[in-house]
């Protein structure tokens, strides 16, 4: 998963501090814990797509 997209779990409140006693560490956000749960359902753009789209706009113009 990416770094920009990573939403942190309920139960983690800090690096190495997990609510639930598990190992937290603050590169994973508790992800491959099976009592993962994210904090916010949140829609990630795709990034990649809005880039190309962005030069496709470009180039038309240009031409």
């Amino acid at each position: 998963m990416a770094h920009d997209r990573q939403t942190v779990c309920i139960y983690y409140v800090a690096a190495g501090q997990c609510k639930k006693g598990r190992e937290a560490s603050h590169s994973h956000y508790c992800q491959r814990c099976d009592k993962y749960m994210p904090r916010a359902r949140v829609r990630h753009e795709n990034q990649k797509k809005k880039k190309l789209e962005k030069i496709r706009e470009r180039e038309i113009r240009e031409t």
